[in-house]
């Protein structure tokens, strides 16, 4: 018998096991919940019954795989061919919310959604050709050992990074816990320094809270295990802290945990409330309820508004739908980004993992969200230095050129507090000038030319001006304190943001922090 064959064989047993297991069990968990953005939950999934012929159509790989390991010139990697062939099945689906896991991709896979993972704990970004410190995290190795914001890391055990991604650099710094991992860092005008830290097991809060006078913004940057009680926790300090006005704040939140979803929306309404419908290929729908009391924190707050924008999808926009349709909240930013299917998974013996769309989910009004997303009773969109084309320093930019980037140039500058006239494609001899006397400002060399170091620093600039100011939830605090009506923070936000168009997220989600 050839391979074909038995794995014919093997593929027609397999599945009449399954059916047999399944169809002992009730409608129970059977694996990890997740919504990332590819919303999953984990529900009973039946296998119907089939006949042998069902697997008549995979005769033709068989032929060729066959054909392939008796013929092929060289030897070949079994293992490889088998992978490949998986991920190509998975790929003819055309839905980028199912895929398939090797065993070291379901291991960070279950990082993400437990919120724990071995590294040294701080978070960090590309600037330029170099990876720069953001923060260490609170109580980490990182800030033990004296990492701090700004530290730019040019080697990881005595290998330059220079020119790596955020995401290669991160790969390399992250190691066991117990482990040694010796950064090379440059702090200012230093000079470099070695710093050895040993990693740990790093725990990443996904809920922060702070208070703007009785204004509490609570952020929620994903649902992962423990993301309700970090939640409820948050809720219960802003009340005894006399917070009158409740931020939920979802912005970039791409997801995680529907059972952490389900239980947020708890906090808010009481048990036995329908909060999502969860319908089937075959049309059939089923309710998820709430199983617990409310919180009564929740009945402190007399106004609740919701913050989203583009990056929220999945479990987030499930909170936000749910609570639009139950009880009386401010939905404000602009449109999120519209992820209204789920998925389960299905872990095999060599740990690998398959991630598939199995339903998808409606609010409870019976909206679905998908591709059209969730409309912000108050658009507020940010403004345009945080769209700002991102800058190469091997280009240059000098007096008499014309295009879009000039633009993001100008936008840049203005941010930062330099005078310019007129904001448009033009190197105009207004932009040299202030060119000159940002450079002079950065004790760099004075040329009014846009390059090298002077791109490194302006975009290092505007970073740090962006991370100290949230201009929409300052616009969104002006309009609770009562400072503008809903049409005039709008206009203000309009008139902020009329040089650079945003992007389309469903084409482009960038993410320009890692953690290791």
């Amino acid at each position: 018998m050839k391979l074909g064959e038995e794995m014919i064989e093997q593929i027609r047993n397999r599945k009449s096991e399954r059916r047999k297991k399944f169809l002992f069990l009730p409608l129970i968990v059977l694996s990890v919940i997740i919504i990332t953005a590819a919303l999953t939950t984990l529900t009973l999934y039946a296998q119907s019954d089939s006949n042998t012929s069902d697997y008549e159509e995979f005769e033709q790989f068989f032929q060729i795989y066959d054909t392939l390991s008796e013929e092929y010139y060289e030897d070949i990697d079994q293992d490889a061919l088998v992978e490949s062939a998986i991920r190509g099945l998975i790929e003819g689906l055309d839905d980028p919310y199912t895929e398939y896991m090797d065993a070291s991709e379901t291991e960070e896979f279950y990082e993400s959604v437990t919120g724990d993972f071995e590294g040294i704990g701080a978070e960090v970004r590309q600037e330029g050709s170099y990876i720069v410190v953001v923060s260490p995290m609170r109580g980490s190795p990182a800030e033990a050992a004296g990492i701090e914001p700004g530290d730019m890391i040019t080697a990881v055990d005595g290998e330059s990074i220079e020119g790596w991604t955020a995401n290669e650099a991160v790969q390399l710094i992250r190691g066991e816990k117990g482990t040694d991992v010796t950064l090379t860092v440059i702090r200012g005008n230093n000079a470099p320094t070695d710093i050895t830290i040993t990693r740990d097991t790093i725990h990443v809060e996904s809920v922060t809270y702070e208070a703007y006078d009785d204004i509490a913004h609570v952020s929620i940057n994903r649902f992962q295990e423990g993301t309700t009680d970090e939640f409820a926790d948050a809720l219960d300090e802003a009340a005894e802290n006399g917070n009158t006005n409740l931020v939920l704040d979802f912005r970039y939140n791409p997801g995680g945990l529907l059972n952490e979803a389900v239980n947020m929306i708890n906090q808010f309404v009481d048990r036995n409330t329908e909060v999502l419908i969860l319908e089937e290929g075959n049309g059939q729908q089923v309710s998820l309820t709430t199983t617990f009391n409310k919180n009564d924190s929740t009945d402190s707050f007399e106004n609740i508004y919701i913050m989203i924008n583009e990056g929220s999808a999945s479990a987030s926009e499930v909170v936000t739908g749910a609570l639009q349709d139950l009880i009386d909240v401010e939905v404000v930013g602009v449109k999120s980004f519209g992820k209204g299917t789920v998925q389960t998974t299905e872990q095999f013996s060599n740990q690998s993992l398959l991630k598939f769309t199995h339903s998808k989910w409606l609010t409870p009004n019976g909206t679905w969200v998908h591709d059209e997303g969730i409309e912000p009773d108050v658009e507020l969109i940010n403004p345009d230095f945080y769209r700002v084309t991102i800058l190469n320093p091997d280009d240059l930019f000098a007096e008499g050129q014309e295009n879009e980037t000039i633009i993001s140039l100008k936008v840049a500058l203005d941010a930062l507090g330099y005078e310019i006239d007129e904001i448009n494609e033009t190197f105009d001899s207004n932009l040299t000038e202030q060119v000159e006397a940002f450079q002079e400002d950065n004790d760099l060399e004075v040329t009014g030319v846009v390059t090298g170091e002077t791109t490194d620093t302006l975009v290092s600039e505007l970073r740090a001006f962006i991370l100290d100011h949230d201009a929409q939830l300052d616009y969104l605090i002006d309009y609770i304190n009562g400072e503008y009506t809903a049409e005039e923070i709008e206009a203000i936000a309009d008139e902020n943001a009329q040089y650079i168009e945003m992007i389309d997220l469903h084409e482009e989600m960038e993410n320009s922090e890692d953690v290791e």
